[in-house]
């Protein structure tokens, strides 16, 4: 059922930025969030500057604002409020370049979107009380009015009351804390313009800590308790700042810099202009920290600031030009910190999680306007394939060159809205080259080259011949890819033109090549094996510099099997000295089945590096053998690193052993850190054909556990009763449970489950969700795996996506909760 479909779901249409009649030069928020009530109080005030035409009626982004009043000058202007809109009249018309200031006096509670408010509960009696906004990608509407669209850009101030003794974000520079009676007072004030998108408020009960070594002040803020695990978390924020700022020729723009991390997030980081918002799930304890880092996300958070922020993507159709650099420049700090071959390994790591979407979910191109709801563009091929054309874009152009065009990027475009197009200028007058070609084929149009690359040596010739031939369908609508790629031969390189789908590259030498290689800096974006042969191979596995060149040949040495092969491979497990290879080469391993890879996992499973202890368990769960289950428990039951025992636990769930259910119910009833035992061991009771694993699980889906082990418990359910046909009921109604779940994580791991399990039960719920869940990120998912499941039904399809007509829109949602509300009484 995990087959490619067509990304634009039903009720997709084309998008392009709205006109404009104002320029909005100014808001200013003054806010009062109850954190008992879930109510905020506020007063929107507005300076907007009329264009070229009189302005007779604004209208506004507004959804579920209760407006009071609306003034200008302490005179009432009159307002009209349309559901998701506010009409603001003005009388007489607001004259051509002319500035008009006014208040809107509003309040909302319990907002469906943008603002959201923590509190404990039954299940989570431990909660602390405390509210965040998230306004990405059209959801400042939903708690302050606004022109919400990427390209209005204003300078914003707010001032925050909350509780004395609680702290409160916002975007800018803290212009005042002061007490006042029972409250505190905090104002900010941003003064370079930005999206309102990236307008934020946070409140509640934080710990401030500061830290020093960067150029403008930095902090980050906690719940209490978390201290230590925000440095962890943190620690390394000036650093990132100072790598950046060389690497763009950009001192960093804002008068401050903020983390915050509060509970139940929706993302992983919020990238609000001066103060990002990250979950609290990327603090983590010290058993944690062994093998798991939140800098990527924070590097990645703290990228935005320049890519996002400072320059903004026009319109969300070009938001790779906030995504891909931010994912990118992740990369950038890595190769500065840990070096180049933790670098190369993030690139070959997007370009494979980019390469399992586009098989398995849909192909489109990185700048793209034709979707329902914005978010449905922040996708692998957005961040991860993105990522990897500025990795590309880095080889093509050379590295002088490529960060020259990156900086005359960023000094042309700062605090402007940006296009594909001006980056596309900016690098002819960095550098010269017209790279509109590049861009038209790895930036706006979908796809990428599928290469097997071999290599033989002619000895009565005295030549290499080298071929590279592109195995994705080429034909008369879909051209082979064209791009030059060095070549390597003894370490002699050259340039070569590839432009074919069978391309030979003859290079003559005296004697059989010791090391041939191809593409080595891993520019080209692609799906690439080997067929060197063993010899080669092996003599790259070996010595080869770059780490994504020895796991390919790994890749084919695993897959060949012969006696020189595995030599090849066992060696390599032992002394590749990156950690990435050898993990790596273990998936690859268990992937082949092999008896004598069996064999050397055994003998890797006590490696001194937790992530390949992570892989080599991971890859143990492909052979289903005694041995296999004993080498598993003493991992499964503790090791050092918690996603090593995950692993572990899933993998000896996978071997069926009669000794595997006790540990992983046992497992299942720990408390760990994100839940991370404890998912290993729900998945892992699903592969167990179990009947006993069925109350387990379905204790383990119910609200007061780890979000992670409910969404995994859903997932082992789901694989259960595809091997318990007797299993299936259970495992019905708790997914159609986790689908009706108020909670983002359960009703996406929900629906993850229901695609997996495909059962015609899991229509309605899932048609219901596409319709109604608050998010468009749920909404897709459901709609998708509705239609999956359709498909392999082979079930009429019902009316899904959205309506253009609001009333249809309406009464289908009723008609299916009628249906929803008949399944729970029944």
């Amino acid at each position: 059922m995990n087959e490619r479909r067509a990304f634009a779901l039903p009720g997709s249409t084309l998008h392009y930025g709205p006109d404009k009649t104002v320029d909005v030069e100014h808001i200013d928020l003054h806010l009062i969030p109850d954190l008992e009530r879930g109510r905020l109080e506020g007063i929107c005030t507005t300076t907007v500057r009329a264009l070229d035409e009189p302005v007779a009626m604004l209208t506004l982004d507004a959804v579920d604002l209760n407006v009071a009043s609306v003034e200008s000058n302490s005179r009432a202007l009159k307002f009209t409020p349309r559901g998701d809109r506010l009409d603001v009249h003005f009388d007489p018309p607001l004259s051509p370049d002319t500035a008009a200031t006014f208040a809107i006096t509003y309040s909302v509670e319990h907002p469906r979107h943008g603002l959201f408010f923590v509190e404990p509960s039954a299940e989570y009696p431990k909660k602390i009380r405390h509210a965040w906004t998230q306004c990405q990608d059209e959801n400042a509407r939903y708690w302050f009015p606004c022109l919400d669209y990427p390209h209005e850009k204003q300078s914003t101030s707010a001032t925050i009351e909350v509780p004395k003794g609680q702290f409160a974000l916002g975007n800018g520079e803290l212009v005042e804390r002061r007490d006042d009676g029972g409250k505190t007072i905090f104002r900010y004030r941003q003064a370079i313009p930005h999206s309102t998108y990236l307008v934020t408020m946070v409140a509640g009960p934080f710990v401030e800590a500061a830290q020093p070594g960067a150029s403008v002040p930095v902090y980050y803020y906690v719940l209490p308790g978390r201290e230590a695990d925000g440095e962890r978390a943190f620690g390394k924020t000036p650093a990132m700042m100072a790598v950046f700022e060389q690497r763009t020729d950009c001192p960093y723009p804002y008068a401050r810099y903020s983390q915050i991390a509060v509970s139940d997030f929706i993302f992983g980081g919020m990238e609000n202009t001066s103060a990002t918002t990250q979950t609290d799930r990327t603090l983590h304890d010290a058993r944690a920290h062994v093998d798991f880092s939140s800098d990527p996300l924070v590097a990645h958070e703290l990228a935005h600031q320049w890519f996002g922020d400072l320059l903004t993507c026009r319109d969300w159709s070009q938001a790779w030009l906030n995504e891909s650099f931010a994912t990118f420049f992740e990369g950038v700090f890595r190769e500065a910190d840990l070096g180049y071959d933790e670098y190369i390994y993030d690139v070959f790591d997007w370009v494979k999680r980019y390469l399992d979407e586009d098989r398995l979910r849909y192909r489109r191109p990185i700048v793209c306007n034709d979707y329902r709801d914005p978010i449905e563009l922040f996708d692998r091929h957005l961040y991860e394939k993105g990522g990897a054309v500025l990795h590309m874009l880095r080889g093509e152009l050379g590295e002088a060159r490529f960060w020259r065009a990156i900086r005359r990027y960023v000094r042309d475009n700062a605090q402007r809205s940006v296009e594909t197009i001006d980056l596309i200028r900016a690098i002819e007058l960095a550098t010269g080259r017209n790279m509109r070609a590049f861009f038209d084929r790895w930036v706006f149009s979908a796809g990428h080259p599928r290469l097997r690359i071999a290599a033989v040596y002619d000895a009565q010739r005295r030549a290499l011949t080298l071929t590279v031939d592109q195995t994705q369908p080429v034909d008369a609508q879909n051209a082979a890819f064209a791009f030059d790629v060095d070549v390597e031969v003894d370490g002699r390189r050259m340039r070569v033109r590839i432009e074919r789908e069978h391309e030979t590259v003859t290079i003559p030498l005296d004697a059989e090549p010791a090391m041939v290689r191809f593409d080595p800096g891993s520019f080209i974006l692609a799906d690439v094996s080997y067929a060197f042969g063993v010899r080669l191979a092996s003599a790259a596995l070996a010595g080869d510099p770059s780490v994504v060149a020895r796991i390919r040949a790994g890749r084919e040495l695993v897959k060949d099997g012969s006696a020189q092969a595995r030599s090849a491979v066992a060696a390599a497990l032992k002394d590749d000295a990156f950690w990435g290879v050898v993990a790596e080469l273990a998936t690859e391993l268990g992937r082949s089945h092999a008896a004598w890879a069996r064999d050397l996992l055994l003998e890797s499973i006590a490696h001194a590096h937790p992530k390949v202890r992570r892989a080599v368990a991971d890859a143990l769960g492909e052979f289903r053998e005694p041995a296999v289950a004993a080498a598993l428990i003493a991992p499964a039951t503790g090791d050092e690193s918690y996603f090593v025992q995950r692993a572990a636990l899933n993998a000896l769930g996978k071997t069926r052993s009669e000794k595997a259910f006790k540990i992983l119910r046992d497992a299942a009833r720990t408390t760990s850190w994100n839940g991370v035992i404890e998912s290993g061991a729900a998945l892992g009771l699903g592969e167990l054909a179990d009947p006993r694993a069925t109350p387990v699980l379905v204790e383990l889906t119910k609200p007061g556990g780890d979000v992670a082990a409910r969404g995994a418990a859903l997932l082992g359910l789901a694989r259960q009763a595809e091997l318990l046909e007797s299993e299936r009921a259970a495992a019905v109604d708790a997914i159609v449970s986790g689908l009706r779940d108020p909670n983002f994580f359960i009703a996406r791991g929900a629906v993850l489950a229901a695609e997996h399990l495909s059962d015609k039960h899991f229509l309605e719920p899932l048609d219901w969700l596409a319709e109604t869940g608050f998010d468009g990120r749920l909404r897709r998912d459901a709609a998708d795996a509705a239609a999956r499941i359709r498909d392999a039904q082979k079930t009429p399809a019902a009316v899904t996506g959205l309506r253009t007509d609001l009333d249809a829109l309406r009464e289908e949602h009723r008609k299916i909760q009628e249906k929803l509300d008949a399944l729970s009484r029944a």
